[in-house]
């Protein structure tokens, strides 16, 4: 059950809160297992017979499935990617609600006219799987590109400072405009094969398969060819890299700031009997040219060092970089 993306995915459907079948907590334990030793990206690297053996003796000493969460939790501490995770029932169901139904405020991204010249968006995480938050997400920030836009630009600036990750569909779909291009940034299985994450009008596709769909119309922006600043810190991560990926490589467009965090991998979701879900790293981040951010905590790096993470610093160096 492949999906986008990137920390935290999972899939859309109605969760029953109970078992779906009768499981001890040794057979659940290996349904877990046999997932990671199918899809871990890592898993040539794996001695399963002994994992096998350490836990499942352990997971024999458990009387209850929900006992073998840190069992479980334990063995993806042995995937060594630093990306996979255990994710309760109920956790999964907070997931699917919107963020003003649990009391989280909206991700909207901040916008301004810097110097009257410099147009400047966030894109900031978006962490939950709610459609109509994905859809709300997009049109704000289309809605502020256009608004923008209308001022004619010299520049855009694109700040992905302290975005963790979350969502890929929704991040990509919103910065979809700015790109030059199809195909910028994808990811590389165990077995080296490639696919590229892509927006279209129906939708979020993974190679030839739609993934999501997200209805909101497309926009055109007549400046997007202006130069384009992505401003990146230590704290942009995962599906926020994947973002910044996209934009590697374009002509018209720098990075500034330093090395991301390095959660360069992409996710699948595979659901348990009990609906708890693993979240497994199946991928490696690639971008347009295809090279591979394997590893893990080095991060994409900027084309523009800064070391300092105020965003005066960034637009000080922009402006001399632009001779403004």
């Amino acid at each position: 059950m492949k999906r986008i993306l990137i920390t935290v995915v999972f899939s859309l459907f109605l969760f029953t809160g109970r078992l779906l079948s009768q499981e001890t907590p040794v057979s659940y334990v290996e349904k877990a297992i046999q997932l990671m030793e199918q899809n871990s990206v890592n898993k040539k690297t794996i001695d399963w017979t002994t994992i096998r053996k350490k836990y499942l003796k352990q997971a024999g000493e458990k009387k209850t499935v929900r006992e073998t969460y840190p069992i479980i939790r334990d063995i993806l501490g042995n995937l060594g990617d630093h990306h996979s995770k255990l994710y309760e029932p109920e956790v999964i169901v907070d997931y699917l609600k919107r963020f003003k139904e649990v009391g989280a405020p909206f991700p909207y991204p901040k916008d301004s006219l810097i110097d009257h010249t410099m147009a400047y968006i966030t894109v900031p995480a978006i962490g939950n799987l709610n459609q109509d938050d994905w859809n709300e997400y997009v049109q704000t920030f289309y809605d502020k590109v256009k608004k923008l836009d209308q001022s004619n630009p010299k520049l855009w600036i694109i700040d992905l400072r302290n975005n963790e990750g979350g969502m890929f569909s929704p991040m990509l779909k919103a910065i979809r405009p700015f790109l030059d291009r199809d195909n910028t940034s994808g990811s590389s299985d165990s077995a080296g094969d490639i696919s590229f994450f892509n927006s279209k009008k129906d939708g979020i596709y993974f190679g030839k398969r739609k993934i999501d769909a997200i209805p909101v119309p497309d926009i055109v922006i007549k400046n997007k060819n202006k130069p384009i600043y992505i401003l990146t810190n230590k704290v942009t991560a995962s599906s926020g890299e994947f973002v910044v990926a996209s934009f590697r490589g374009q002509k018209n467009v720098k990075i500034v700031g330093c090395n991301t965090t390095g959660l360069t991998s992409d996710n699948s979701d595979f659901r348990l009997p009990d609906n708890a879900f693993l979240v497994l790293t199946t991928g490696t981040l690639i971008d347009r040219t295809k090279y591979l951010y394997k590893e893990v905590g080095k991060g994409i790096p900027a084309d523009i060092e800064i070391k300092s993470d105020q965003l005066s610093d960034y637009i000080n160096t922009i402006k001399e970089q632009q001779k403004l």
